[in-house]
């Protein structure tokens, strides 16, 4: 029983905000990549400050590769490797990572050192064979929204499943999609055709998610190209290299260039990103560790942009800005934009 019309106020009050959010959270749900389990949500949160994080793409060199018999047999074992890797991580302040060539003794360490406080996609979720690219982030940073896949030809034109996920900033709400590929090196014959369909794919795969959630979109990898990789991405969706850049949309390679110096790893992501800081970390724990460099920049995207008024079922608000079209045609894509999502009963 409540004791004075003040308590009866109070409760009311609480009741109503309530009552509103339940009603809010069903209403504002944000579209996705179309999958079942590919859940959304409008992002809740601290609305006033701008989501900051360091992001950095990094090919581990595989653990086969300095096996006996490996090309680069006289290199530590993957495991020490890694162990050395997830300490420069840590020193670096890494937030969200892309990770290529991770194998599965190197993901053992991973979770050994890491696992605390990091989460990781796919994981073990998809057998070890497509563990190998793997994006990660740290929980009290963000947290999973939804997973997903596309599928990326590699040697001899083989598809192998990369990851997409869709992560939440644990303080400002802000959602963003991101991804971590590879595409395929000619180390096993001419792969120039290969790599010109992934990046069909990855093309195809940015522009479905802007023009579908509005969110912003981060592409990382190693990529095995430098200037053509830059200059087709950027001529084709929205997106900027961390590194920096033009593209003045005239077509072909004499029209744009990435910042020099360029390198086959890549981080990309949708134009309201403000990137700082980059570098191509070689210091001595990355050399010893890899043949790559640890691709890292500090990004920051302004405050969530709430909704105006109660919104209906049917209103999509907006978190963060999409810019309009530059007024130069962009070259259609011959990907496939669709990602998809594995049953949990399906294998890979």
């Amino acid at each position: 029983m409540l004791s004075d019309a003040r308590s009866r106020q109070r409760l009311t009050v609480v009741a109503a905000l309530l009552l509103g959010m339940v009603l809010g959270a069903a209403a504002l749900r944000l579209s996705g990549m179309g999958a079942a389990d590919d859940g959304a949500r409008l992002a809740e949160g601290d609305t006033t400050t701008p989501t900051q994080w360091t992001m950095s793409s990094l090919n581990v060199l595989g653990a086969g590769h300095t096996k006996p018999g490996g090309k680069k047999a006289g290199w530590a074992s993957g495991p020490v490797r890694m162990k050395w890797l997830t300490e420069v991580i840590n020193e670096k302040g890494v937030d969200v990572i892309g990770l290529q060539e991770f194998e599965r003794p190197q993901y053992l360490v991973w979770e050994r050192e890491m696992g605390a406080d990091w989460d990781t996609y796919p994981g073990t979720a998809w057998g070890p064979k497509y563990m190998r690219n793997s994006v990660a982030w740290r929980t009290d940073q963000w947290s999973l929204v939804s997973g997903s896949w596309v599928k990326i030809p590699y040697f001899h034109g083989h598809l192998l499943k990369m990851p997409v996920v869709r992560l939440q900033n644990v303080t400002t709400g802000q959602e963003i999609y991101a991804s971590s590929f590879h595409n395929p090196a000619s180390v096993h014959g001419p792969a120039a055709q290969w790599r010109k369909r992934a990046t069909d794919i990855q093309i195809a795969m940015v522009n479905r998610l802007r023009e579908e959630s509005g969110l912003p979109v981060y592409v990382l990898g190693d990529m095995n190209e430098r200037d053509v990789y830059y200059c087709r991405m950027t001529a084709a969706t929205d997106m900027v290299a961390a590194s920096g850049g033009y593209n003045n949309g005239t077509g072909g390679l004499s029209g744009c260039g990435p910042t020099r110096p360029t390198y086959i790893d890549w981080i990309f992501g949708s134009p309201e990103t403000t990137f700082s800081g980059y570098v191509a970390e070689r210091g001595p724990k990355v050399r010893k560790s890899t043949d790559h460099s640890m691709i890292i920049a500090e990004a920051e995207l302004p405050p969530v942009t709430p909704p105006t008024d109660c919104p209906t079922p049917t209103v999509t608000p907006t978190v963060t800005p999409t810019p309009s079209p530059t007024s130069t045609p962009r070259p259609s894509s011959s990907g496939t934009p669709t990602p998809n999502v594995p049953s949990p009963t399906t294998k890979p």
